[in-house]
């Protein structure tokens, strides 16, 4: 173990110190330390090493363990000094303390050997070894041989679900477990149970653990007892994973992770820190979604293209294939899902008048409204929600699809708390201290939804509505904002005072002076509801906010330090907002892109012969819409990672390569341009989308001049960093930020596996003892091998590791992630910053797409007898790619409805009872229908429906539903339907487990990434 106490002392005064810093001595070494930290993230941000097991860097301190133990000086003549514990001690200026004083070594070793009397030393087995943090911490405190021979204690485990395992034996009782699921998330099926030695970290009953965040059990965890069922089904030591920084692929909100591979098989993903963003901690769709990429619903080979080869894809086969479309006029629809690259290529290989960003007229209104706010208000991060003492969340259940971003708004409803105790001068970190202070105090949540959620119980005021009252109710409230300010001149402002009903008018009541009395409020939105007119009333609630009326108010009520209101709106897909930079006034939606496909009604000049689409399954269009789109192209040519209707009926399927093996940018809500990196390379012909519109360019738009074709000037490229070269010199929107830091060079690549990692020729031993030659890809800032430097900033580090710590709490030995006090490298990889876009809306795409605002009256009229259906599916099922996992699956209760309990009893239905139901989306002429499982809520208005009806990737939004009751036959006959599609899940995973393990006997190798092979 790598002793770094020698580290130099960062200076008392002069450039290396600040007005935030105390001086303390450790073994008479002067450290400078953040004075609001405790001591032991002082010690730990100076990368000096004590153990530690409870504590935790965003839950604070509880002193369960008692393994931080140091000795405290009163000065420096004292010479025996005390024992305190460094997670529980306020750090003051001058204090001297001892990490090597005999007395605190012992106590720390009689600590750890407590904990293993009943630790089974099951570390040969434990899917936590080689990462374990009680490995690290035993070997730390220099605990080396067993002293208790006695019967150990035994627990039995529970079934904790298909993502998360549970071993109790290997529990050290740190609470952290317990800490992090029931007071830091807020979930309520895990607990703590027992007494003195018995002490049980568990369910009360088996079952499934019900948060959308339990697989952070797992990193949070110091031993083994919580364990990644998906990776300890198919496991590897985890020395021998291969990792790459990547972004989370499965919503806007962008978190950082590490994804692991080993032979060509994704493993795992876990957390990757970023303290601008996800912190330490990520949702279970973000940790267990990537099963997608080993599916077999995965593309591997081409369709369309005849290869001279049946080993290879050459150049020349895809030139042969697609020269009679030389000159061809193309429509390309770009998509959510699709790189930030692979967008901004289309629109510049087809021009601006023939792209689409896959969305349907209403969803262009709903675009050109975000984009306006993009330009408008700066999004906050995830830190900065955390501040925020007021948040109203409106039309969106984040709990389920942005959940990294509803963890963040339950941080934020501490604030109450966290400034009463510090009133009476309780630091932050001391969390059981703060807690007790603040007992149920917490800032007020206001929520305006048309489904129930699970933030509802910390709710000061909710109200559940349909969409049009949703929107009215925010009208109303900005006429009432306006009157009370003085405002004139507004959108809403001279509208009649049309009477709104109690709960609503209560519900304005109770906002209005809280928003006000507010220093830092939020407002969070998101396109699940898929109302332009709701993102329009939005934007005058910003704007009534942000008037110098609201900010005079707020200083003649004495709030001289408010701080204006901020705004998150969350789109549904990783790189939706990257698609809202490329849309403009240009930009077509899918219902032009039909009706430019109609034969006759085209124009000559105008006349379209085939399509593009770029990892889009067009789930915006209704069936109908997809099978006359298909009869109406001539050639459609699809890239995609996996299998969607339209890969069935395309002409030409080229295989994209998912986020695990290939390179782009993502842009999350916030316009942050987040570069994720290849795990490992693709096994051709799969390959990025980029370089297939690469290919495409160079057989089907590369013409020259006296080809009445728009010109390219097109150049074949071989890596990220040329591509970005080459859209920085092209005609079109690339952020130039991006094209700047392609030409910078970096130093020695970082290595993409651990130094521990078995060598190559070990890995290949059941195929050839000699070594094969790894992949080469020298433009690319890691290296596909164990050779390389350590990246010094966390965000932008593969995988976990310090001298000395080998779990993922080497994260805080970073002094740049814990105390800040260490600068940037000019070497850093993704400059731990990621750019910013700017977004600019312009008056045309206002313009083209309005949207309808209606009239309470109208509203009212335009009521129909059947209920309204607004779409709520749950964390694992309202993503595409994520969906298909056999575990999600398993997860999956079935078809159900939520309606009012009132109108239940009308019909005499009870909840668990069946229904059939027929739904229809507008545009849609055949209703669907199906039969679902009933669920009652008593706050539900009586003629609102929320399911999860719709099938993953459908485009959500809102419905008419008409319910009726189940002959008991068909109720039946679905309860037998469902038994077999949980059989089939499970069959499913089976299978897929015996095709991975058999694969790994036969290891794909690639010597080059990226590119076709030449003849």
């Amino acid at each position: 173990m790598a002793d770094l106490s020698d580290k130099k002392a960062v200076p008392e005064s002069g450039p290396g110190a600040n007005a935030n810093r105390l001086t303390v001595y450790i073994d008479d070494q002067a450290y400078q330390v953040d004075k609001n930290d405790n001591l032991l993230a002082g010690v730990l941000a100076n990368q000096l090493n004590l153990p530690y097991f409870c504590w935790h860097p965003s839950m604070g301190s509880v002193g369960a363990c008692r393994q931080c133990a140091v000795t405290q000086y009163q000065d420096e003549n004292d010479t025996r000094g005390r024992i305190v514990m460094a997670c529980m001690t306020p750090v003051t200026d001058g204090m001297r303390i001892g990490l090597k004083e005999a007395h605190a070594s012992e106590f720390r070793e009689q600590v750890i050997a407590a904990m293993m009397t009943n630790h089974p030393h099951d570390c040969p087995v434990c899917a936590e070894g080689g990462e374990c943090h009680l490995q690290d911490m035993t070997v730390m405190t220099g605990h080396s041989a067993r002293h208790y021979s006695g019967k150990k204690r035994t627990f039995t485990n529970q079934y904790l679900g298909e993502l998360v395992g549970h071993e109790m034996n290997r529990c050290i009782t740190c609470y952290r477990c317990v800490r992090f699921y029931k007071d830091y998330a807020g979930g309520k099926d895990l607990d703590v149970f027992g007494v003195k030695n018995q002490v049980y970290f568990g369910r009360q009953t088996d079952g499934a653990l019900e948060s959308e965040f339990s697989g952070n059990l797992v990193e949070v965890c110091p031993t083994g007892v919580f364990t990644n069922k998906l990776f300890s089904a198919h496991y590897t030591r985890k020395w021998d994973l291969q990792s790459a920084p990547s972004v989370c692929a499965h919503c806007a909100v962008g978190c950082n992770t590490s994804i692991g591979e080993r032979y060509g098989v994704v493993r795992r993903v876990v957390n990757r820190y970023n303290e601008q963003l996800n912190g330490y901690f990520l949702c279970d769709r973000g940790r267990f979604g990537i099963g997608f990429v080993n599916g077999e619903q995965r593309i591997r080979s081409i369709k369309g293209i005849r290869q001279q080869s049946p080993e290879k894809l050459t150049k020349l086969d895809v030139a042969k294939a697609l020269v009679h479309f030389k000159g061809q006029k193309f429509i390309g629809i770009g998509s959510g899902r699709a790189s930030l690259e692979a967008n901004s290529y289309l629109k510049n290989l087809v021009g601006a008048d023939n792209f689409s960003a896959g969305f349907n007229a209403g969803q262009m209104a709903l675009a050109a409204q975000h984009k306006l706010m993009l330009h408008r208000y700066p999004m906050p991060g995830i830190p900065e929600i955390e501040q925020s003492d007021l948040v109203l969340v409106i039309g969106e259940d984040i709990t389920q699809t942005s959940p990294r971003i509803a963890l963040a708004v339950r941080q934020a409803l501490r604030n109450a708390g966290l400034a009463k105790a510090a009133a009476i001068g309780i630091p932050s970190w001391h969390d059981s201290a703060v807690r007790t202070v603040g007992g149920k105090l917490l800032s007020p949540l206001f929520s305006l939804q048309g489904m129930p959620t699970k933030l509802d119980d910390v709710c000061q005021h909710k109200l559940l509505l349909a969409t049009e009252d949703i929107v009215q109710t925010l009208l109303a409230l900005n006429r009432q904002l306006s009157r009370l300010l003085g405002l004139k001149g507004g959108a809403d402002s001279g509208a009649d005072d049309e009477e709104i009903s109690p709960e609503r008018q209560a519900f304005i009541s109770e906002l209005i002076p809280a928003l006000l009395k507010a220093n830092s409020p939020l407002v969070v939105s998101g396109w699940s509801l898929e109302s332009a007119s709701l993102f329009a009333a939005i934007n005058r609630l910003m704007d009534i906010l942000h008037s110098d009326a609201c900010a005079k108010y707020q200083a003649g009520a004495g709030q001289e330090q408010t701080r204006a209101a901020r705004l998150a709106l969350l789109p549904d897909l990783s790189n939706s907002t990257g698609l809202l930079h490329l849309t403009d006034e240009q930009t077509l939606s899918l219902e032009q892109v039909l009706s430019r496909l109609n034969m006759e009604t085209q124009d000559k000049q105008d006349k379209v012969d085939g399509l593009i689409i770029v990892e889009n399954e067009l789930a915006a269009l209704s069936r109908a819409q997809l099978a006359r789109l298909r009869e109406q192209v001539d050639t459609l040519i699809v890239m995609d990672h996996s299998q969607t209707s339209l890969t069935e009926v395309a002409d030409i399927v080229m295989p994209a390569a998912p986020v695990s093996e290939g390179d782009g940018h993502y842009v999350n809500y916030q316009g942050l341009c987040q570069r994720y990196y290849q795990v490992h390379a693709p096994v051709l012909p799969v390959q990025d989308s980029w370089r297939w519109l690469n290919l495409l360019e160079d057989s089907i738009f590369n013409l020259p001049a006296s080809g009445g074709h728009m010109q390219h000037k097109f150049r074949e490229v071989h890596s990220l960093s040329e591509l970005m070269l080459y859209l920085g010199e092209q005609e079109l929107a690339w952020p130039q930020m991006l094209t700047e830091k392609s030409r910078q060079q970096g130093e020695r690549q970082v290595a993409r596996q651990s130094h521990r990692a078995s060598g190559r020729t070990a890995r290949m031993a059941n195929i050839n003892v000699h070594e094969a030659k790894a992949t080469q890809s020298p433009q690319d800032p890691f290296s596909f091998s164990m050779e390389g430097r350590r990246a010094e900033v966390a965000a932008d580090r593969p995988f976990s590791w310090a001298p000395g710590w080998n779990s993922n709490q080497s994260v805080n030995l970073l002094p740049s992630d814990v105390s800040g006090s260490a600068a940037d490298s000019a070497a850093d990889i993704t400059a731990n910053i990621a750019p910013k876009l700017d977004f600019t809306c312009s008056d045309p795409l206002l313009e083209k797409w309005p949207f309808t605002a209606l009239s309470r009256k109208e509203h009212q009229e335009q009521r129909s007898e059947a209920l309204t259906f607004v779409d709520h599916r749950q964390w694992f099922e309202n993503e595409w790619q994520s969906a298909v996992n056999p575990e999600f699956r398993m997860l999956s209760k079935g078809l159900q409805l939520t309606v009012a309990s009132s109108y239940a009893r009308e019909h005499n239905w009870q909840p668990g009872e069946f229904v059939a139901f027929s739904f229809s989306l507008p545009g849609e002429s055949e209703p669907r229908q199906g039969i679902a499982r009933l669920l009652c809520h008593e706050q539900l208005p009586q003629d609102l429906v929320t399911g999860n009806i719709l099938a993953p990737g459908t485009s959500a939004g809102a419905g008419e539903i008409r319910l009726a009751s189940v002959d008991p036959r068909e109720a039946e006959q679905y309860r037998q339907q469902e038994q077999s599609r949980l059989q089939q899940a499970k069959n499913d995973k089976r299978a897929l487990l015996e095709r991975l393990k058999a694969a790994d006997q036969t290891i794909p190798i690639r010597m080059v990434a990226g590119g076709l092979e030449d003849v």
